[in-house]
């Protein structure tokens, strides 16, 4: 064997062994730099125009964009999180109990009424499902310590992201085996890509779900909180998506006797639910979307069960790389 094909050959064999290694060491750290990109991704923006004001300054600007977004973000999802587990578990016990099912009892007597040879109990099935949320928040929570740590390396890591974002991008240039013109078209399109999928997809839902839990609480609904925090799965869902929540809240209102609540929800829903997709998503991303809503669906609902609470960004942003390297192709085969 030539010496030096088997010194190329030996050197990659070490470079596998290598990567392995610091896949196996990065893997549980796996969360934290899921979240640091995102918002490096979110924020960027932000870093930069703080940047344009003090442009020798990058560790301050780094800095004042880390604490925006623990204002913007962390602090509330911390509150928010602990509300959802608290009135998980106040649902959980009022369907154990039977004393919050007017609705689910509703929909039961119109299923049946339509296809008795079903037979579906809505209940069981409601139960279950806040059963496991309860369950996997209580496990969340009972975890503190660790997700503590999970989110103070995800601050780290998003402050060095932002603070050295073009000496990340220089390495990366440096080592892909790609021409620096292909590696920067990479790096631009799966940067927009991101942009499209994060900030189109799940910022928007996330606004609806606040909006909708934010109509439960004006009109009298239980559990606002946790409803708007299902909203927001149920909002990726093409077509119907809210309306999921929205029109068993109408029909709980509707049943209660509180018709004026029912109508002042259904325009709440039209007026601001419904049309804040118009107002938001251009205004995030512009017109130029290309990406369908139900591969996010799928993304996102993937992600959740293979990673987690995690998967709710990994998902997107793993359909975002493959996005971007489908997008890119064409051009790298033609040249």
């Amino acid at each position: 064997m030539n010496s030096k094909h088997f010194e190329i050959s030996f050197f990659i064999v070490l470079m596998l062994m290598a990567t392995a290694l610091i896949g196996f060491i990065f893997f549980p750290f796996l969360d934290a730099i899921v979240i640091a990109i995102t918002l490096a991704v979110l924020f960027h923006p932000v870093y930069q125009a703080i940047k344009s004001i003090m442009p020798k300054f990058d560790g301050i600007a780094s800095f004042l964009t880390l604490l925006i977004a623990i204002i913007i973000i962390l602090a509330p999802l911390t509150f928010f999180g602990f509300k959802i587990f608290n009135e998980a578990q106040n649902l959980y016990t009022g369907l154990v109990s039977d004393s919050a099912t007017p609705v689910i009892t509703f929909f039961h007597k119109q299923l049946n009424r339509i296809t008795p040879w079903l037979n579906i109990d809505i209940k069981q099935y409601i139960e279950q499902m806040i059963g496991l949320l309860v369950g996997n928040l209580g496990l969340i929570i009972s975890k503190f310590s660790n997700i503590a740590m999970m989110v103070f390396l995800s601050l780290i890591a998003f402050y060095f992201l932002l603070k050295d974002s073009l000496k990340l991008k220089n390495a990366i240039i440096k080592i892909s085996p790609l021409s620096e013109k292909n590696t920067n078209k990479i790096i631009f399109t799966l940067g927009d890509t991101i942009k499209t999928v994060i900030r189109g997809s799940l910022i928007v839902t996330i606004v609806q779900g606040i909006l909708i839990g934010l109509g439960f609480w004006i009109f009298g609904l239980d559990n606002p909180v946790l409803w708007g925090s299902v909203s927001i799965v149920a909002s990726l869902i093409p077509v119907i998506g809210a309306s999921l929540v929205i029109i068993p809240g109408i029909i709980s209102l509707v049943i209660s006797g509180n018709i004026l609540a029912a109508i002042g929800l259904t325009a709440w829903s039209i007026l601001l639910v419904g049309t804040s997709d118009n107002f938001l998503r251009p205004y995030l991303i512009g017109n130029n979307s290309n990406v369908h809503p139900l591969l996010v669906l799928f993304s996102v609902i993937g992600g959740l069960v293979i990673f987690g609470a995690t998967g709710f960004l990994l998902g997107p942003l793993a359909l975002s790389f493959f996005l971007t390297l489908v997008e890119i192709f064409p051009a790298i085969v033609s040249e």
